[in-house]
């Protein structure tokens, strides 16, 4: 006990304590009467006439957990989300406020401009109206409206302000178009001018208020200015050097990187402007066959230079991809253009298309496509400036050290994806260049391919994407073919099998697979996963199975071929056999013994048609003692067949033993 608790002076502390207690509440509870009383006397008091409201709900019953409150699953929020949107948006409510505020205001102005278009119909009819009275009053009409814009943006409706003024510079476009081609009161160059200045002082407006509406309708206003302001746009490259400048002034002025609206019409308006010039008669010059490709990659560079962070990558690779249009168009001239003119512009669009694919932002749409696809561009236009297969080589060669450089720098700043699809691309390329050189000469080719293929394998190793696994498949794959069109190619019956150079072309197309198998089996990374083990040793025993088919089936004479084949092919299935045991892999234990069954099949019904009666008698006895073997190899009891680890040397005797036993 506590000292406090004995004696006389222990318990007059406790009363005096338990005093000072009672004394501190009553002055709360009188506190707080006070303030219940001062509510009270703030709040209307209702009639003794008025009903009391309906205890809630949740007060009438036991509480209930509504569905509402609890969190969405994980995998349904998207669709939570996507149906409480369409709700809201199919309210009465909501349709009733977009009808007021959009619908209504398109119909003003187009039934404005309709009664507008049939008063100055029947006023040129009756000879009222000059040319001039008639742009005058186009200008002062547009004007009007303007101002009204301007008026209501100044009281604060900002929204509707910004339809009246969208409305104002079509009509300046359609008034520029009237006095510049149609009438010809002034020149084409002054109308147009008029529509840029228009739409600078609507998209100065339209940042100044941060309105992604009216800054996307001054944009495509001045984008559509040499439309509507000639009966021609003129030359391509007059329409392209302007194009640019209005997409990259753009891109200068603008500063809102979720203005998605905005970021197509920019893409849209360079889409057009491509397809407008590639419609247009060619051009004379230097760059005439190079148009297409250098307004892309102006504007790339400018996106690169001058837009927002968040829009640089994507914006950038749009223009690029829009530059393949230029390709088919420009082709046969850039055949016939200096080549050092080709290489310069090249290596200029292979810069950019590499910086725009290493810009970085938190959203990157269709990034792995574009790596695969931009690099075409500038391999496209280099194509045409070299003649032979050493510099088309040369070209490919060049262009895989870059994408290997790129695969480099993405590993070190641990950007797995992008380092594994640089890594694909340059795989290719390198695999491309080696076709380009040696294209001519089949077993050099083989060789050079198996040994890029072994060289890929081993810097997919330690990667984490499987991108690159497709470069080491396509590589090694095209060694492969080429070997077995090699084989297919001899002629027939005239050849010793295993001894011919197309024999040495399979060979380095083995031993390729079984090395670049054996190097990704020691691989660290997460990538060669992806190649399982049965699936790697399935290809090499596959090809290997495949090349002594192509050997034995046109050997020596059609007698000893179709002899030789049906052994063979019994051969490989009770080989098989053994290995899948031995390495436990029940799908090679399977495919062996399709084998041997097919070739018991193809001895049943082919080899009666073998002339000599030796060889036919051994074809029968060769699958006989074949399928004997396999026979043997499957007594054991379906537990022991299907083991999946290799038993130790005494265990596989004591087994054995065992089953000797059981048999007896």
């Amino acid at each position: 006990m506590c000292p406090a608790d004995d004696g006389p002076n222990g318990s007059r502390s406790d009363d005096l304590s338990s005093a000072a207690r009672l004394a501190a509440l009553e002055r709360q509870v009188t506190t707080l009467s006070a303030e219940v009383a001062a509510l009270r006397d703030a709040v209307p008091m209702r009639s003794a006439t008025q009903s009391l409201p309906a205890p809630p709900a949740s007060l009438r019953g036991p509480p209930r957990i509504a569905t509402a409150d609890l969190p969405p699953r994980i995998g349904g929020q998207a669709w939570t989300r996507v149906r409480s949107s369409v709700h809201a948006a199919m309210r009465g409510v909501e349709i009733e406020s977009l009808v007021g505020r959009y619908v209504t205001l398109l119909f003003a102005a187009l039934v404005i401009l309709m009664a507008v278009g049939a008063l100055i119909k029947v006023a040129v009819i009756n000879g009222l109206l000059t040319p001039g009275v008639r742009v005058g009053f186009g200008a002062l009409a547009a004007g009007l409206v303007g101002a009204t814009g301007v008026y209501f943006h100044r009281k604060g409706e900002v929204r509707y302000a910004n339809v009246l003024l969208a409305l104002s510079l079509a009509m300046v476009d359609l008034v520029a178009w009237g006095a510049g081609p149609r009438l010809h009161l002034v020149p084409t160059v002054v109308a147009l001018v008029v529509v840029d200045i228009v739409a600078t002082a609507l998209a100065a407006l339209a940042l100044h208020d941060e309105s992604e509406f009216l800054f996307s309708v001054a944009v495509a206003g001045a984008l559509s200015s040499p439309f509507v302001t000639s009966d021609h746009p003129g030359t391509p490259t007059t329409l392209l050097v302007y194009g640019a400048c209005i997409l990259v002034g753009a891109l200068r002025a603008v500063r809102q990187p979720h203005w998605l609206r905005a970021f197509t019409v920019l893409v849209a308006g360079a889409l057009f402007y491509a397809l407008a010039a590639a419609g247009l008669p060619a051009v004379q010059g230097w760059h005439a066959p190079y148009l297409l490709m250098l307004f892309a990659g102006a504007c790339a560079l400018g996106a690169l230079l001058l837009a927002e962070r968040a829009w640089r990558g994507n914006l950038s690779r749009a223009y690029l991809a829009i530059g393949l249009v230029g390709l088919p168009v420009g082709w046969d001239r850039m055949l016939l253009s200096p080549p050092t003119v080709t290489l310069t512009v090249a290596i200029g669009v292979a810069l950019v298309t590499f910086a725009a694919l290493a810009e970085r932002a938190d959203a990157q749409p269709l990034w792995v496509p574009s790596a695969l696809v931009l690099p075409v561009l500038s391999l496209g236009i280099a194509s045409t400036a070299v003649r032979g297969d050493a510099g088309r080589a040369a070209v490919l060669a060049v262009s895989c050290v870059v994408a290997v450089v790129s695969w480099q720098l993405e590993r070190r700043r641990a950007e797995d994806e992008r380092a594994g699809v640089h890594l694909l691309v340059g795989g290719l390329l390198g695999a491309g260049a080696v076709g380009a050189l040696l294209w001519p000469f089949p077993l050099p080719l083989v060789a050079g391919l198996a040994g890029w293929g072994v060289m890929l394998s081993l810097a997919v190793r330690s990667e984490r994407r499987p991108f690159a696994l497709i470069a080491v498949a396509s590589t090694l794959g095209a060694a492969a073919a080429s070997a077995m069109d090699q084989l297919a190619s001899r002629q027939a019956y005239a050849y010793v099998p295993f001894t011919t150079r197309s024999s040495a072309s399979a060979l380095c197309a083995a031993l390729g697979l079984a090395a670049g198998s054996a190097t990704l089996a020691r691989g660290r990374g997460s990538a060669v996963k992806s190649a399982e083990r049965p699936t790697r040793l399935g290809i090499v025993i596959g090809f290997m199975i495949l090349w002594g088919r192509m050997e034995v089936a046109r050997a020596f004479n059609a007698d000893l071929a179709a002899f030789l084949l049906i052994a063979y092919y019994a051969a490989c299935g009770v080989a098989s056999i053994l290995v899948g045991r031995h390495l436990a892999i029940q799908r090679l234990r399977l495919a062996g013994l399709a084998l041997a069954i097919y070739a018991a099949v193809k001895a049943a019904v082919e080899a009666s048609e073998i002339g000599g009666v030796a060889l036919r008698v051994g074809a029968y006895g060769a699958v006989g003692v074949f399928l004997l073997g396999a026979g043997y190899l499957y007594r054991e009891r379906r537990g022991e067949i299907d083991s999946t680890s290799p038993q130790p040397l005494a265990d596989a005797s004591s087994v054995r033993r065992a089953t000797v036993t059981t048999d007896r």
